[in-house]
C-alpha cells in the first residue's frame, strides 16, 4: 500500500497537551510504525499551523510578535513529539515559502474556475482596538448550546461551527468590549457549490468512523453556505490579487494545504523534488487525516471541496477522528490552559508507559478519562505483571538450565492460539481500532502465560528434556510474537525486548511475523531481568501550601547581605517580616506597595540575622526575575488556591517540600500564569477572582522560588 498519513496541524500557540497526543498524534503514530512494519510505503506529515488567529491573540496578550510566539512554539512542538517517540518525516511550518508558494497556486487556481465569489460582508469590529476582528477574535454565548465562551468561528463544546453575528453577546476577545458590525469586502469559497459531490463521496465510506460519517452528512444536509476567505488582518498568507494588498488568506483555507507544502518540503530535504507528486497526484495512494472531532468539518467537508475544485490530488481516504480526553471530569483544552502537557507527563512517567496507557483509554468512538492511579494499575498489571514476567520466566528459565531451542513435531496444534491472535489483531490494526487491538494483545499475553503453566518446563526439563526445548521454543515465539505486536505501541522497550532478551536477529516487520507463524525463527535467549520496573503514581493530592496576599509596607537593605531585602509585609490581620534575594532585580521604591504572595507557612528561621517568617514567590529564569502579583487588585489576607483547593493546615512546610509542587510559570488561556502540580494534575494558582501571574514578562516553564 502506498500511503499519505496526516496528523492535524497544532496551532503554534500554546504548549502540547495530553488531550492532543490521544486525539491525533499518537494514534497517527502507531498507525504508520504499524503500516511500516507490514512493508507499506508511506509518507507521514504534520507541521505549525502558525497563521492561525490563536496565535495573534497570544502575542497581543504578551506584548509580542506572533513570529516570536511561533518560533517558540514550533520548537516546543518537536521537541514535544520528540520526547513522546513520535516521529514524522517532516515537521513542517506554513510559514515556509514553500507553503505561500502552493497556497497562492491553488487559490489562483479556484479563483480562475469561478469557486469565489467576491461580496460586501459584516464583520466584527472592536472600536477600542480600531480594527476589524478574526472570527477568533470574537467570543460569546453559542446560540445552539448556551457554551458562553463560543468562538465566532466555532463552539467547542458542541461543535458547530459559527459565524460570529450568530454569537449572543460577543465581545473582542482582547479589549473585553462589545463588538460591532461593519461592512467589508470580502471572497468567499462556493462550497455550496459541492454539496451532492460530498454527500455521494461520504456515503460512500462504510468504513468511516460513524461519528465522522454522520457528522459530515448532517452537516451537509443542514446546507452549505459560502465561506469568507479572507480576512482584515497582517498576519498570514497574502492574498495574490489587486485591491487586496490589506488582507490575509483565511487560516481554515489555507492551513489544510500545509500538508501538500510539508510534502514539497520533505521532497526538498531528501533531494526527490518529484516524491510528493508521486504520493499525491497517483489515485491508488490512501491518504489518512488523525485528528480530534472538533476538526472534523474541516477534513470531512472544506479540504475534501478545495481538493475536488483543484483535481490534481487524492481525497482523503480515512479520517479517523477521535472524541476527547478528559481528566477530573474537564476536557484538555489548550486554549484554557486545562490538563497536563507533555513535558509535564513525561517529567513523571517514563514514555513507553504514558504510550502504553494512553493506547489503552484512546478516546476512538467516546470520550476517555486520564487517571494517574488507572495508569499506574494498567501498567503494573498489565504491562509489568503479565508481560514484563512472561518475558523474565521464559529467559530467567532458559538461561538458568541452558537450553538449546528448536522446533518440536506438533508446535502447530500449539501454534493455533497464537495464529489466531495475529489475525485478529492485523484485522484490528488495518481497522485504526488501536484499543481494541491492545487489549486483544493483553488477552494474548493471558494467553502465553497459561500455556507457560500447561507446558510445564520446570518438569519436563527433568522428565523429557527434548520435549522441553520444544516447548520452550513455542514460549519464546509466543513471547516474540507479544513483543512484535507490541512494537508500534511501545516501539523502544520492544526493540530492546526483542534484540536483548530474546535474542532476534532479523528486523521487525511483517516477514519477521510471517517467520514466527512457521516457527522459523531462531533465539538466543539472554536473562536481563524483567524488563520493566513498577510504576508508582501515588502523590499528596493535598494541597499543603498556606499561600497568602500579602502587602510590602516597608523595605530595607539586609544589614549582612549584599543581595537581600528585609521586608516589613500585611498580611491583613497580622504583620511580619521576611527576607527576599531581589536586590539585584527590584528597587525598595518598586516593591513597597506591591501586592504579592507568601508562603505563610514556612518554618520561620533567620537569615544572617535578621527573623525570616514566611516566603514571597517570585518567578526565575536564571537571568530575570519577576515576583508572583495578583493579575487583579484583592484584599490581603486573600486566601490563593491551588486549582481550587484551599490550604489544608496540616503544618508548617521546609523550602525543600516546595520542590514536589514543581512550582513555574505556564501558559494558560494565552497567558503566562503561576501553576503547581497536585497528584500530578497541573492547576493554575488563583486568589479569589484573579488569577496569580509574575510582574513581569517571563518565559513559560521559568521556576518559581
Amino acid at each position: 500500500m502506498k500511503a499519505i498519513v496526516c496528523c492535524a496541524l497544532p496551532y503554534a500557540n500554546a504548549p502540547l497537551h495530553l488531550g492532543h497526543i490521544a486525539g491525533a498524534y499518537l494514534p497517527g503514530d502507531i498507525f504508520v510504525r504499524y503500516r511500516r512494519m507490514m512493508g507499506d510505503d508511506i509518507i507521514f506529515l504534520c507541521g505549525s499551523d502558525e497563521y492561525g488567529t490563536p496565535v495573534s491573540i497570544t502575542a497581543e496578550k504578551l506584548g509580542v510578535t506572533p513570529k516570536e510566539i511561533v518560533d517558540r512554539y514550533h520548537r516546543e512542538h518537536e521537541r514535544s513529539f520528540e520526547a513522546m517517540g513520535i516521529q514524522f518525516d517532516i515537521f513542517s511550518r506554513t510559514t515556509y515559502k514553500e507553503h505561500t508558494e502552493l497556497v497562492h497556486e491553488i487559490f489562483m487556481r479556484l479563483y480562475k474556475s469561478g469557486y469565489f465569489n467576491e461580496r460586501e460582508m459584516i464583520s466584527p469590529y472592536c472600536e477600542t482596538c480600531a480594527r476589524f476582528l478574526p472570527d477568533r477574535y470574537v467570543e460569546g454565548t453559542c446560540p445552539y448550546c448556551g457554551n458562553e465562551k463560543a468562538r465566532g468561528d466555532q463552539c467547542d463544546q458542541c461543535g458547530k461551527t459559527l459565524d460570529p453575528t450568530e454569537l449572543i453577546n460577543p465581545v473582542c476577545a482582547i479589549s473585553g468590549d462589545r463588538a460591532e458590525f461593519r461592512e467589508t469586502k470580502h471572497l468567499f469559497f462556493r462550497l455550496d457549490m459541492f454539496s451532492e459531490k460530498l454527500a455521494k463521496y461520504i456515503s460512500s465510506k462504510s468504513y468511516w468512523r460513524e461519528n465522522v460519517r454522520s457528522f459530515s452528512l448532517k452537516f451537509i444536509e443542514e446546507g452549505l453556505k459560502e465561506r469568507p476567505i479572507t480576512r482584515d488582518i497582517n498576519w498570514g498568507v497574502t492574498v495574490p490579487l489587486k485591491g487586496y494588498e490589506d488582507k490575509r488568506i483565511y487560516v481554515w483555507f489555507e492551513a489544510l494545504m500545509g500538508y501538500i507544502s510539508a510534502s514539497i518540503v520533505l521532497s526538498k530535504k531528501r533531494n526527490e523534488l518529484d516524491l510528493w507528486r508521486r504520493y499525491w497526484e497517483d489515485p491508488q495512494t490512501k491518504s489518512y487525516y488523525f485528528l480530534g472531532k472538533d476538526n472534523i468539518t474541516f477534513h470531512s467537508i472544506i479540504w475534501p471541496s478545495i481538493l475536488i475544485a483543484d483535481s490534481r490530488f487524492v481525497l482523503p481516504y480515512d479520517i479517523p477522528a477521535n472524541e476527547n480526553l478528559r481528566m477530573d471530569g474537564q476536557y484538555f483544552s489548550k486554549s484554557r490552559g486545562i490538563g497536563i502537557s507533555v513535558d509535564d507527563a513525561l517529567a513523571r512517567i517514563p514514555r513507553d508507559y504514558l504510550r502504553y496507557y494512553i493506547s489503552t483509554i484512546l478516546p476512538d468512538t467516546g470520550d476517555s478519562d486520564f487517571s494517574m492511579q488507572d495508569l499506574q494499575e494498567r501498567v503494573n498489571s498489565e504491562l509489568i505483571s503479565k508481560f514484563g514476567n512472561f518475558i523474565n520466566r521464559l529467559t530467567s528459565f532458559v538461561s538458568a538450565n541452558s537450553i538449546d531451542l528448536h522446533p518440536g513435531v506438533n508446535d502447530m496444534e500449539k501454534m493455533q492460539p497464537a495464529l489466531s491472535f495475529i489475525d485478529e489483531y492485523g484485522k484490528l490494526m488495518e481497522g485504526v481500532e488501536f484499543k481494541k487491538a491492545i487489549r486483544r494483545w493483553v488477552d494474548f499475553v493471558q494467553v502465553g502465560n497459561q500455556m507457560f503453566n500447561q507446558l510445564q518446563p520446570w518438569r519436563t526439563q527433568k522428565e523429557d528434556k527434548e520435549k522441553c526445548a520444544s516447548d520452550l521454543h513455542i514460549l519464546a515465539t509466543y513471547g516474540a510474537i507479544m513483543t512484535l505486536s507490541l512494537y508500534p505501541f511501545l516501539p523502544e522497550s520492544s526493540q530492546r525486548i526483542w534484540k536483548d532478551h530474546l535474542g532476534c536477529s532479523v528486523p521487525m516487520d511483517s516477514e519477521a511475523m510471517e517467520m514466527l507463524k512457521g516457527g522459523k525463527i531462531q533465539f538466543r535467549i539472554s536473562h536481563q531481568g524483567i524488563p520493566f520496573t513498577p510504576f508508582s503514581a501515588v502523590q499528596d493530592n493535598s494541597n499543603g501550601l498556606n499561600l497568602v496576599i500579602a502587602k510590602v509596607k516597608d523595605a530595607r537593605e539586609h544589614p549582612n547581605a549584599d543581595r537581600l531585602y528585609v521586608l516589613k509585609i500585611s498580611m491583613g490581620s497580622e504583620e511580619r517580616q521576611i527576607v527576599a534575594g531581589l536586590r539585584s532585580s527590584y528597587s525598595i521604591q518598586e516593591l513597597i506597595g506591591k501586592k504579592i504572595v507568601v508562603v505563610a507557612n514556612l518554618k520561620r528561621t533567620k537569615i544572617r540575622g535578621e527573623e525570616s517568617n514566611g516566603m514571597l514567590l517570585a518567578a526565575s529564569n536564571g537571568d530575570r526575575t519577576g515576583v508572583l502579583v495578583p493579575s487583579e487588585d484583592v484584599p490581603e489576607g486573600t486566601q490563593v488556591e491551588i486549582g481550587g483547593d484551599g490550604y489544608n493546615r496540616k503544618g508548617t512546610v521546609e523550602i525543600e517540600d516546595l520542590k514536589k509542587y514543581d512550582l513555574r510559570i505556564r501558559n494558560s488561556g494565552g497567558t503566562n500564569v503561576a501553576t503547581a502540580v497536585i497528584g500530578g494534575r497541573v492547576c493554575v494558582l488563583e486568589a479569589g477572582n484573579a488569577k496569580v501571574v509574575p510582574d513581569r514578562e517571563m518565559p513559560e516553564g521559568s521556576e518559581i522560588h
